[in-house]
């Protein structure tokens, strides 16, 4: 178990980090007209400039130059070879005025900086190595969003990842209504090194790691790493407040399950789906992947992928992105085969 000093600096930065946000918050307005058109693009930027301009370039060609969102970036950078130009016609770019918060606090207060920036009804959140594939996508999802009466809608968190929360979109990819949703709302914070959120977790972890027996236990992690956007699926995630919806995560639950072996299998199928390692929501995952989609098979590389309507609608690379000239030939690649295959099929 860490230390308590450590344990006492991650709270005090945990601290830190809430005062700023409802610093945020006061001034963030309260929800958009529902006549209000147009959608808004909120990134932060750390290492990304070479998936940022991918990403634009991909936009811009599955849309076409008409009608595109304002990108607004948050530029977490340090390094001067990483930063973004602050001329940079295709995007908006804001700098934070002073460094006082860490351990993954910026990111989710570099989104809280952009929100009163936004004059749009709609709004995208997304990570710069995430990247939307599907055709016309930036009038086709707020369309979609509104005539379902959607709050939010995007890509959850990957389901291997059970710890951290699941059934509903993450922040590296969610698109919020803010006629249905008030920015005040969008507390993107996490708790993991609040005191007793992160004592709590690593007790747990302790018992999930014991050799042979921490199997037994790995069901006390199921969401239990409170990461940046806990906050919202703990308000909405009920769905009574506003609907939301998610892109399926492409994974085999059934290999998954064969995996576990027939005493694990059989355990398994007697866990409430609450806190099963598993997801057991139906229709939650897809076992159909981009490949079986006659799409270009990123599974292959490590990347995430998710599906909308039976057709491939965003692929995520993760944290490779912030290693230059580990992604980028392969991504250009990829990127050219959406370009020629999602253009060519009927919308």
């Amino acid at each position: 178990m860490m230390e308590a000093p450590e344990l006492l600096r991650q709270h005090r930065q945990h601290q830190r980090a809430i005062a700023h946000w409802e610093a945020i918050r006061a001034a963030l307005p309260e929800r958009a007209a529902a006549d209000r058109p147009g959608l808004t693009i909120c990134s932060v930027a750390f290492k990304a400039r070479g998936c940022l301009e991918a990403g634009d370039r991909l936009m811009r060609l599955l849309n076409g130059a008409a009608g595109l969102p304002e990108w607004l970036l948050f530029d977490n950078n340090t390094d001067p070879a990483e930063m973004v130009d602050a001329g940079d016609p295709r995007f908006t770019i804001v700098r934070p005025a002073r460094r006082e918060v860490d351990m993954g606090y910026e990111h989710a207060l570099g989104i809280g900086a952009l929100l009163g920036r936004v004059r749009t009804r709609f709004l995208l959140v997304l990570d710069p190595d995430c990247f939307l594939v599907v055709p016309d996508w930036v009038r086709r999802v707020p369309a979609y969003m509104d005539e379902r009466g959607l709050g939010f809608f995007g890509t959850p968190i990957n389901p291997r990842r059970h710890n951290s929360y699941r059934y509903f979109p993450y922040m590296v990819c969610m698109f919020v209504d803010l006629a249905r949703v008030s920015p005040r709302d969008l507390c993107f914070v996490p708790s993991v090194w609040q005191l007793g959120t992160s004592v709590a977790y690593r007790m747990r972890k302790a018992l999930a790691d014991l050799p042979k027996l921490g199997a037994a236990f790995r069901w006390l992690l199921t969401e239990q790493w409170k990461t940046n956007g806990w906050r919202i699926k703990q308000q909405f995630g009920r769905g009574d407040r506003v609907k939301f919806e998610c892109a399926q995560p492409v994974w085999d639950v059934d290999a998954a399950v064969q995996d576990l072996g027939a005493i694990k299998g059989a355990l398994h199928r007697l866990t409430p789906g609450s806190v099963s390692v598993i997801p057991k929501a139906a229709g939650y995952c897809s076992r159909l992947g981009f490949a079986g989609m006659r799409a270009p098979d990123v599974a292959a590389l490590g990347w995430e992928e998710f599906v909308w309507r039976g057709r491939p609608f965003a692929f995520h690379i993760g944290s490779v992105h912030g290693k230059p000239g580990r992604y980028e030939p392969q991504l250009d690649a990829v990127l050219r085969q959406f370009t020629a295959t999602e253009q060519a099929r009927p919308a």
